[in-house]
């Protein structure tokens, strides 16, 4: 089929198509003429890639059922299901401000919200701003799940240690330049980074060679004088100085992986990926 066709029994521009294309969702063949062959796979898949966007499924998670099958759908139907009950809880609260209610009565309401937060929505609630963005980023993740009351211990504890940091001082341009890109960077696209990153030290060696040449531009830029001289350097440089400084390597790092099981499980590997890193590169 071509391409006028697949738009027709899709409903999805052609610019869409192309999009999942890249992504590597569809793997239409050329003909000789240079036009592109959709078979009934093709159409299959965009079928199903146009009906999950209606339902706000996002492409990242497309990806994870194209490849797992229907057990992803089903850890998104939990996903959004968790997102409704929190929804209509806040809901509630929200009508019985409204309603003047007694105080005592609205802050248990929100204890039990707050006891089905995830660790990363308690972090960003308790660290607004630009610090919290720097920080936690990294780790977003790692920290999906909600806190155990084994975990509630080392969490206070990595809490009370960011609160009582010296503060981290940018400029105003560096302040503007992360508040800028983390609103561009959303979510989806966070989470991609990150599972790649995952992706990487599961088979550090396949992930090198499949990434030799983007690794390699990587490199080039970051010793490039545009990199040394940009905001993102600056910034970057004063934030390690500053974790190193208040031994944040030494004391936060380890309560991460006490209240994260899955980034203990990551950090572990992470250490066998980086030897092995350093082996092929020396």
């Amino acid at each position: 089929m071509l391409r006028n066709e697949i738009q027709n029994k899709t409903g999805l521009t052609r610019k869409a198509i192309e999009y999942y294309e890249e992504k590597g969702l569809i793997n239409p063949q050329k003909t000789e003429n240079g036009y592109r062959d959709y078979s009934e796979n093709d159409l299959e898949v965009l079928i199903q890639i146009s009906l999950f966007r209606k339902l706000g499924i996002s492409v990242t998670e497309i990806e994870g059922y194209l490849t797992t099958g229907i057990s992803a759908l089903s850890s998104v139907l939990r996903r959004k299901q968790h997102q409704l009950d929190v929804e209509e809880k806040r809901k509630e609260v929200l009508e019985l401000v409204v309603k003047g209610e007694n105080q005592e009565l609205i802050n248990e309401k929100i204890k039990l919200i707050e006891a089905e937060e995830s660790i990363y929505e308690r972090l960003e609630r308790l660290f607004p701003g630009y610090f919290g963005q720097m920080l936690f980023a990294a780790y977003q993740p790692f920290l999906n799940e909600s806190l155990g009351k084994d975990e509630e211990e080392a969490f206070e504890k990595y809490v009370d240690y960011l609160d009582n940091l010296p503060l981290f001082q940018l400029s105003k341009d560096e302040q503007n330049y992360i508040e800028k890109i983390s609103s561009t960077f959303d979510m989806q696209i966070l989470k991609k980074v990150n599972k790649d990153k995952i992706n990487a030290i599961e088979n550090v060696e396949k992930w090198l060679k499949e990434n030799d040449n983007t690794i390699s531009q990587y490199e080039e830029y970051k010793n490039s004088e545009e990199y040394q001289k940009s905001l993102m350097k600056q910034i970057q440089d004063k934030l390690q100085n500053f974790m190193k400084d208040n031994k944040y390597y030494e004391i936060a790092i380890p309560l991460i992986r006490k209240f994260s099981k899955s980034y203990d499980d990551y950090y572990k590997k992470l250490i066998v990926a980086n030897d092995k890193y350093l082996e092929i590169k020396c």
